[in-house]
């Protein structure tokens, strides 16, 4: 099927798969690919899907979510049961729960794993998600403001800096113990306390930054003298025999070093292991001989390849090299899918999924070297969203037709929400709106000046390069935003590594996003407008939403509490404008279902690899008959 690429393609993307190919790994049962690396194989500091496909092969929560069923079953707890008044969960952990060391898997492990999800030393981005746990959020808050203490005191020397932030790191766990709402009974039994009941909590704790990890690994134990002995009955390393974590004595910050989850060093309770990891390249699982379903495992060894030109995706797809390619992003997608609806070809897979497209303003008052933000003033924000043309871009840009949004949470996609509307494009009403921000064509040269006779900044639009599709949805976006509102558009296009880091330290005016929502409920999508958030790259921050989001955290009426959550996505999407939504993401994958077997197509995108089977009696890469 390689002709089916356009010639002017097959050559340059042949070279690039040569030069991919020139170390080859071993060959896996199973191969697949998408157009980013795995950022990190911390759980709790996961936030990104590939990551998380991942690590839910390398680790296991209490509880996992199965796509085919709709369902949550066990997990490492084979059993649960929730109070009367929904307050308190407890869960009941496996007998023959593993970790890939062989030691047992307990409820200290979890214990210790969510303290590191609830501290704000680890950076995780999901934390708040967990603040429903009692003391929680208070634990959190207490923390920060030790450090912040820390950092105004006066020592005498280095010594007294390291045995104060020492001690600063005793009083937190002793507190965190004592006060979040995380029990053990006993090694088999683990009891979450809630502030108040949680509908969704199943959900959260199947999310893979509520899996645990082993502490001796992650910390950089000494070999144990006994290796089946739970850590928690062995007598805790000094901080010095510890080769991964120490407190650093600036900061007074639990600082650790990620080298424990690599190749050789990983330590995990779930189906696969971790082979190998060439940064770029690929990362090799093999199945764990410790995990407690190791004869089902279909596929013995997975691969995930890292390819970022998508020419030379779909070439290594058709080539016989991968077995799914987890994005279809090539320009010419939409004609594969006319062949496959003409009956020429059954390998391409649309699937609507539980995300949307979007981008970001940056919210902050001011830019990275003090430059003052026009976007930090919402009517600015107002006037660039109504200026959207989203039809125009579904229908001509990315030409997937996908259902358009104007807001965050997919239409139809949680049970019982209705979704309101957010704003509609009206380009007169754009130009108002920035008007009413300072911001008019004074002298009449097409371009909007402040009062002072400043022109509006030069305007940074962040993509991604890994993909031709925002590319084009920004330049589509810079057409019209030029056109209606005379503001001066600059495109950035970063890797996706550059990009994250970007985002994370608020260096861009508006950036691409998209995001998958993790669980069942609208907070899953607002809860990114939250102050503070770990993924609320915009900085955007309104305590007026801040304090609805909570006021519907409390109510106990289900109905009503949706009905809470859309008026704040209608304030939201009609008022604040931290980002302008464009449309629902239809994700487009390559397999031949005559080979491949397991793989869901339900719209959270979560895949059981291990139930993932590979027919090798099929053509590798056949059209359709």
């Amino acid at each position: 099927m390689i002709r089916q690429l356009p010639l002017i393609l097959l050559l340059p993307a042949l070279l690039v798969l040569v030069v991919w190919f020139d170390e080859p790994a071993p060959r896996s049962d199973f191969t697949w690919s998408s157009s980013s690396d795995v950022f990190t194989l911390d759980p709790q500091r996961m936030s990104y899907l590939t990551d998380m496909r991942v690590g839910s092969a390398l680790y296991e929560g209490l509880v996992r979510f199965d796509p085919e069923q709709g369902l949550f079953v066990p997990g490492a707890a084979t059993s649960w049961e929730r109070s009367a008044d929904g307050r308190s969960w407890t869960f009941h952990l496996r007998p023959d729960a593993r970790w890939s060391d062989g030691s047992p898997v307990t409820a200290w492990d979890f214990a210790w794993s969510w303290m590191r999800l609830l501290t704000p030393d680890t950076a995780a981005s999901y934390s708040s998600l967990f603040f429903p746990i009692r003391g929680a959020r208070e634990c959190w808050k207490h923390r920060n403001e030790q450090l912040k203490a820390f950092s105004e005191r006066d020592f005498l020397d280095d010594r007294e800096r390291i045995v104060a932030a020492r001690r600063l790191w005793d009083d937190h766990e002793d507190r965190f113990s004592r006060e979040v709402g995380i029990e053990v009974v006993d090694e088999s039994t683990l009891v979450v306390h809630l502030e108040q009941p949680l509908p969704w909590l199943l959900d959260l704790l199947a999310f893979t930054p509520a899996s645990p990890v082993y502490r001796p690994s992650v910390e950089g134990w000494p070999t144990a003298d006994d290796p089946d002995q739970p850590w928690h009955r062995r007598d805790i390393p000094e901080w010095d025999d510890r080769a991964f974590v120490k407190i650093d004595p600036a900061s007074g910050r639990l600082f650790q070093d990620h080298r424990w989850a690599r190749p050789g060093r990983l330590v995990g309770n779930g189906p696969y292991l971790l082979d190998s990891w060439r940064y770029k390249r690929d990362l090799r699982l093999v199945a764990s001989p410790t995990w407690h379903d190791a004869d089902g495992v279909a596929c013995e060894t997975i691969t995930k390849r890292t390819i970022e030109d998508p020419n030379t995706a779909v070439l290594a797809f058709e080539s016989g090299a991968l077995d799914w390619l987890n994005g279809v992003n090539v320009d010419y997608r939409v004609d594969m899918i006319e062949q496959q609806d003409l009956g020429h070809r059954n390998d391409i897979h649309v699937v609507p999924a539980f995300a949307t497209d979007f981008f970001s303003f940056n919210c902050r008052p001011t830019l990275p070297g003090g430059r003052l933000n026009p976007f930090a003033d919402p009517a600015v924000r107002r006037a660039f969203a109504l200026t959207v043309d989203r039809d125009s871009i579904v229908e001509h840009v990315t030409r997937l037709n996908e259902p358009i949004a104007t807001t965050l949470v997919p239409p139809g996609s949680i049970p019982g929400y209705e979704s309101p509307r957010g704003l509609d494009r009206d380009p007169d009403r754009a130009r108002s709106e920035l008007a009413a921000a300072g911001w008019i064509d004074r002298d009449g040269d097409g371009l909007v000046e402040s009062e002072d006779g400043s022109l509006f900044p030069i305007t940074t639009l962040l993509y991604t390069t890994n993909t031709p599709r925002f590319k084009r949805m920004a330049i589509a976006l810079r057409e019209q935003w030029e056109t209606e509102l005379g503001v001066r558009i600059e495109l950035v296009g970063k890797g996706s590594k550059f990009y994250r880091n970007d985002l994370r330290e608020g260096d861009f005016m508006i950036a691409r996003g998209t995001w998958y929502g993790d669980y069942g409920d609208p907070t899953t999508f607002l809860d990114l407008c939250r102050t503070g958030d770990g993924n609320n790259s915009r900085g955007f921050t309104d305590p007026m939403i801040d304090a609805a989001l909570d006021e519907a955290s409390t109510e106990s009426d289900p109905s009503r509490r949706l009905k809470m959550l859309a008026d704040v996505e209608r304030r939201l999407f009609t008022e604040s404008l931290p980002m302008v939504p464009i449309c629902q993401v239809v994700d487009v994958h390559m397999f031949d279902p005559d080979r491949i077997s397991g793989l869901s197509s339900h719209p959270r995108q979560i895949h059981q690899f291990w139930k993932v089977a590979v027919d090798d009696g099929g053509a590798r890469g056949a059209a359709a008959p």
